[in-house]
């Protein structure tokens, strides 16, 4: 099998699995008690929050440990604003970790609104900056799209914001952008910042949100005050000692792999557009992370390419697997996306193990499945009527 979708999820880490085991079964001790080997859980949790605040270039004391990335965005969103109203403003193309979160604060009574996206995902900063003003409280926007790869400047939006409305809270889910891209979270001027485990190869179940020093978060889970009285529960011990093994790890790896995967990513646009027409890019190449490339064919639906590659060995996805239950219209939508183009959506997502022949696998299998396709569709429609009769193969 030749796994193409990581950005929903990736594979554990080999060494992950000792450290569950250990922590699981030798060291599993609730850190929260008074004698020494709990004391030294403590310390594995505090080694690890040290780890992961280095990734991102800010204190130990500014992680907070949650079960996911869409735990974090929760927390970020419901628990950071203090006023009971006001504007609060995210980007049309965000995860629906933070879209839904919206919804949300819509219906406790504050002016939620939506800034624009180009076509390939990435908020449009000038739009933004027009619905910015001193009623904002709250502004959210994506590092890294995670349905394009689209890369936000966070950096420019934190300018604009401070000039605005400096009181504003800006959020950005980093999911896609951690382990990935360079992120320093005191250049890029953000109050609040969420990452996950399981899209670099830590365990399912484990996410941090990096807050900002002297910025205040409400209790989310009550308890027995758990990270920082955020959110209590004994901490999952494994799983944050291997997210803070994977933090070092792919710090050391980070440009590496980096240019790696960009040659790899610009190799499948290459053999994508050298083998097929009608076909739409939705990644810029010049301003993404190379680790997400989004195309549409309007020629045959997303989700029955998904399953006709799979029966060919190989693994890819339609866009964000926190949508793929249940249609969703909002994302093409929002990137521009009509017609047959809108429904035939695919999201090819890679790894530091990925390579060449696993793109040209890829597009023999792709190629194979739309032929196929079309001799099924032919045979059992009108040809007039048959969209897949519109395909070409170079």
């Amino acid at each position: 099998m030749i796994y193409l979708d990581n950005a929903a999820t990736t594979a554990l880490d080999e060494k992950c699995l000792d450290i569950i085991r250990e922590y699981n079964v030798e060291r599993f001790y609730n850190p929260s008690a008074l004698y020494r080997k709990a004391m030294e859980s403590a310390n594995a949790i505090k080694q690890a929050r040290n780890s992961i605040a280095k990734s991102l270039g800010v204190k130990g004391e500014e992680i907070i440990f949650t079960a996911s990335g869409s735990e974090a965005d929760n927390i970020a969103l419901l628990c950071s604003v203090r006023a009971k109203s006001g504007k609060v403003i995210i980007g049309s193309s965000e995860h629906s970790a933070v879209y839904n979160t919206a919804l949300e604060l819509k219906v406790r009574g504050y002016d939620v609104v939506f800034a624009p996206c180009d076509k390939f995902g990435r908020t449009d900063v000038g739009e933004l900056e027009k619905l910015i003003d001193n009623t904002v409280v709250l502004i959210s926007v994506m590092h890294v799209c995670n349905e394009t790869g689209a890369l936000n400047d966070l950096s420019a939006i934190s300018k604009i914001i401070k000039a605005k409305a400096p009181r504003a809270i800006f959020h950005s889910d980093g999911v896609q952008a951690y382990g990935k891209i360079p992120v320093n979270l005191k250049s890029l001027g953000v109050d609040l910042y969420s990452i996950s485990g399981h899209k670099i190869h830590a365990p399912k179940g484990i996410g941090a949100l990096y807050c900002r020093s002297g910025l205040y978060l409400r209790t989310f889970v009550f308890g027995g005050g758990q990270e920082n009285n955020v959110r209590s529960a004994t901490e999952n011990l494994p799983s944050i000692v291997a997210f803070g093994y994977l933090a070092e790890k792919i710090l050391s790896s980070l440009t590496d792999n980096y240019k790696k995967t960009k040659e790899l990513r610009d190799y499948l646009y290459q053999k994508l557009t050298d083998n097929f027409e009608n076909v739409k890019i939705n990644t810029d190449l010049q301003h993404s992370s190379p680790y997400v490339f989004s195309f549409a064919l309007n020629s045959a639906r997303g989700e029955v390419l998904v399953h006709c590659l799979e029966d060919r060995g190989i693994i890819v996805g339609t866009g964000s697997a926190c949508n793929s239950q249940k249609s969703t219209k909002r994302i093409p939508a929002a990137l521009g996306i009509e017609g047959d183009y809108a429904q035939g959506m695919l999201r090819v997502s890679f790894n530091e193990n990925n390579t060449k022949d696993d793109i040209d696998a890829f597009i023999d299998a792709l190629a194979q499945s739309l032929e196929e396709l079309i001799k099924y569709q032919n045979k059992n429609s009108n040809k007039d009527d048959c969209i897949l009769s519109r395909l070409k193969l170079r």
